[in-house]
This record gives structure tokens, C-alpha cells and sequence, in this order.
């Protein structure tokens, strides 16, 4: 009992969990989309709306399977519930490079804000030490166990809502129509195409919506806390993300908002001088980097849930005494850190795009295989009759099909490159197998012995 309770308290609640899952979201991408949708004008406005619908629809599916079958690992465990163990080899790869190349673009961005008040931080090497300092100071604060870093980021998160909500709310007082009708659709391409290139763009805003699925290891009474979570997050990030947007395109002329690169700080200029522009700049740079504590609970859930099935090597399922992953935190904190030391070097920033490229499409194949994973779950478990059964499997034909449309939208470099990854599990998954049938396990039946 002593254990359970040592335990439990080293674990995240509703309101820890619904601010990370809110935070995650958001993290660096909130404060970046008023300029990326300002390009394509405020018929963008209708590009939030599919990408509402369509996420909408995907957090009940996560849900409604925790709900079901709560696993640790979330959605990836549930891919290999439904499909066997080469889908759920294929979808926690896949989740794990999105999830710690994600992080590494939260480092880049955060540097980025910072070297507004530290322009040294321009020049590639210190940036790059900066941020690697900055990486391994989050995974020491990780050690000390969810409940740490849900705390942490539960104050992180806050600075975000004060700078978001702040503006999303009060900018109305300064709201222009005029200048917010300046330009309808700017893309010089037809409505169509400018509708969905906005709905692609939105959908990278929502991101990490199973934040508190994949997390479900490291929460408390997960069957309560992770549903509730999970569209509360939701609810917060479409409330941020939609009001702010409007209100800075209403703000902040186009020809500056299309070039900004603080367009939450401009805004906060226009309404209350230079002085609530650095404020927010500084809140945002606090923001930005307190979303690494939710990214590196995802980027060990998943291998951790690998782990566990036989998946993945041992290792990244061993914890410390806070029920921790430390070393999976530490050897993707090698990776990241050889990441950003590339991306440190002009020469090498094509290779770290294509990196980015990669993690578009694998970031969204879990999403699908978890969406079709429920109505098997159902019906394994008896339960395909009735409404609760139809509601869901509209539910699920509605995140599909904007999975697909997000996925078309990307474009076809993240197409390419995300099926030569999948192309590069085959042999990997074929080691797996190797390495069990050695130890006289049979690949094919891992979920009855493990």
C-alpha cells in the first residue's frame, strides 16, 4: 500500500494533466499561427472550423479508448490492441521520432524568442549550447516524476493563458474590422486550396490533443482524469487559438503581420506600448520552453509502452523510483542534442528540415491507426450495437477523412519522406522479431505472454 501511495504522488490529477494536455497543444505553435494565417487571410476563419470538427472528433475517439482499455502508452498501445505487433512497432516509431523531433523544434523556437532580449543567442554555436543546457535542465526536472513536471508546466501553461487569453479577450476593445477584412483570401491560389492550406496549418496548432492518453502511465485514477483532461485541453486550446487569431488579424496591419515574428508581443504593443510588448515577449519565451515537460512525458510513454510489449529494448521501459523512464529521457536527450548541434551549422539546416518533413507525416499515422483501433476495441468487447456504437463510428469516418485531408494538405515532401520511414520499420520490426524468437517468444502472440 506504502508503494501505491509513493506512487500515486509522483503522479498528475485533472487540472495538472488538462494544463499540459492545453499546453502541449499550444506549446511554441500558438504564438506563430497569427502569422502563418495571416498570409493566407481571414478566410482562414473557415480552415479553423473543419480543423475544429475534425480534432473534435479524433479527442473522443482517444477518449472514449482510454476509456475502454486504458493502457499506458495511450494511443500507440491501443494500435497494437487492434491491428497486432508490427502496427504497434510501426505507430510507436513513428510517435516517438514526431514526439522528440517536436521538442527539438520547442528548443529551436524558444531560442529564437529568447534572442530578443539576448541577440548573442543569434549566433548558431551559443544558441546551440543554450539550448542543449536548457534540454537537460527539463530532463533533470523530469527525474523527479510527473507530478514535478505537471506542476512545472501547470505555471509555464498559466503565462501562456495570461499572454493568449489576455489578448484574445481584451484585443477586442482594439479590434478593427477594416483592418481585419484587408485581405479575404492572399494565397493567389482558389478558396479551396487556401481553405485547406489553413485547415493543414491549424491542425499542426492541435498537435499533442492525446497528450493525456499517451500519458495515462504517469496519472492519477487515469479511467476519470484522462477523458476530462482531454477535451478540456481541447476546449481551452480552440478557445485560445480562434479568438487570438481574429483579434490579432484585427489588430496589427497585414503588411507588419506578415512578417512578425512575435505577433503576440506587436499586438500587445499596439495596445499598451513597448513595455506590454516585452512583457508578453518574455511570457511567451516562459511558455515556450515549459512545454517540454509535457513533450518529454510523451516521448517516453510511448517507447515505454513498446517496451513493456517487447517492442522496443528493455531499457526504455526501466524507471527510477519516481516511476520515470530515465534512461529512454536520456538517450533521447542524445538524439535531440545531436539534433540541435546540426541544425547549429547552416550547412546542415536542409537535413534538419527534412527531419521536420519526416515528423509531419509520422505524427499523423498514429492518429489514424489509433481512430480505427476503437470500433475494434467495441467490437471485441461485445459492444457493437446501439447508438454509443454508431455515434463513434461516424465519429471515427469524420477523423478520418480529415486526417487524410490534413495528410494531402502537408504537401508531398512530407508524403515521401514519412513513407520512407515507414518503409524503414520493416527491418527494424524484423530484428524484433529476431531477437524474441532467440529468447523462444513468438512475435506473433507478445500481448498473451507479455
Amino acid at each position: 500500500m506504502d508503494k501505491i501511495s509513493a506512487k500515486s504522488a509522483h503522479k498528475m490529477g485533472v487540472v495538472a494533466l488538462t494544463l499540459v494536455t492545453a499546453s502541449n497543444m499550444m506549446g511554441s505553435g500558438v504564438f506563430m499561427l497569427p502569422t502563418n494565417l495571416a498570409g493566407i487571410g481571414y478566410i482562414s476563419l473557415w480552415g479553423w472550423f473543419f480543423t475544429i470538427i475534425g480534432v473534435i472528433a479524433i479527442a473522443l475517439i482517444f477518449a472514449k479508448t482510454s476509456l475502454l482499455t486504458p493502457r499506458n502508452g495511450g494511443i500507440v498501445a491501443y494500435a497494437s490492441d487492434a491491428f497486432g505487433p508490427f502496427v504497434g512497432f510501426q505507430t510507436t516509431v513513428c510517435y516517438w521520432i514526431s514526439a522528440w523531433i517536436g521538442n527539438v523544434a520547442l528548443l529551436v523556437a524558444g531560442i529564437g524568442y529568447l534572442s530578443y532580449f539576448f541577440p548573442q543567442l543569434k549566433d548558431p554555436t551559443v544558441g546551440c549550447v543554450t539550448a542543449i543546457v536548457i534540454l537537460w535542465a527539463f530532463i533533470a526536472l523530469g527525474s523527479l516524476g510527473a507530478r514535478v513536471a505537471g506542476r512545472a508546466q501547470s505555471f509555464t501553461a498559466s503565462c501562456m493563458l495570461v499572454v493568449v487569453l489576455g489578448i484574445g479577450i481584451v484585443g477586442w476593445f482594439w479590434f478593427d474590422p477594416s483592418m481585419f477584412s484587408q485581405v479575404y483570401n492572399g494565397t493567389g491560389k482558389s478558396d479551396s486550396s487556401a481553405i485547406i492550406s489553413a485547415a493543414s496549418i491549424a491542425l499542426w496548432g492541435f498537435l499533442g490533443v492525446e497528450s493525456a492518453v499517451v500519458s495515462t502511465g504517469q496519472v492519477d485514477c487515469p479511467e476519470r482524469t484522462v477523458p476530462k483532461a482531454t477535451v478540456m485541453g481541447l476546449l481551452i486550446a480552440s478557445v485560445c487559438y480562434v479568438g487570438s487569431c481574429t483579434v490579432i488579424m484585427g489588430l496589427v496591419p497585414h503588411a507588419e503581420l506578415v512578417n512578425s515574428s512575435a505577433p503576440f508581443a506587436d499586438a500587445a504593443r499596439y495596445m499598451f506600448g513597448n513595455t506590454a510588448g516585452n512583457i508578453a515577449s518574455a511570457l511567451s519565451i516562459i511558455a515556450c520552453f515549459g512545454s517540454i515537460s509535457g513533450w518529454l512525458i510523451l516521448q517516453s510513454e510511448g517507447p515505454r509502452a513498446g517496451a513493456q510489449q517487447g517492442l522496443f529494448p528493455q531499457f526504455f521501459a526501466d524507471v527510477n523510483k519516481n516511476d520515470v523512464p530515465m534512461k529512454s529521457l536520456i538517450f533521447t536527450g542524445v538524439l535531440m542534442s545531436a539534433v540541435l548541434m546540426m541544425t547549429a551549422s547552416p550547412n546542415l539546416a536542409k537535413q534538419f528540415e527534412v527531419v521536420i518533413l519526416m515528423s509531419v507525416f509520422a505524427s499523423l499515422l498514429p492518429y489514424m491507426y489509433a481512430l480505427i483501433s476503437l470500433p475494434i476495441i467495441m467490437m471485441s468487447k461485445k459492444i457493437n450495437r446501439g447508438p454509443s456504437f454508431m455515434f463513434y463510428s461516424v465519429m471515427v469516418v469524420i477523423g478520418m477523412i480529415y486526417s487524410i485531408f490534413a495528410l494531402l494538405g502537408s504537401g508531398t515532401d512530407s508524403m515521401f519522406w514519412g513513407i520512407v520511414m515507414m518503409m524503414f520499420t520493416i527491418p527494424l520490426f524484423c530484428f524484433v522479431a529476431a531477437g524474441r524468437n532467440k529468447k523462444g517468444d513468438d512475435i506473433l502472440y507478445l500481448d498473451k505472454k507479455s
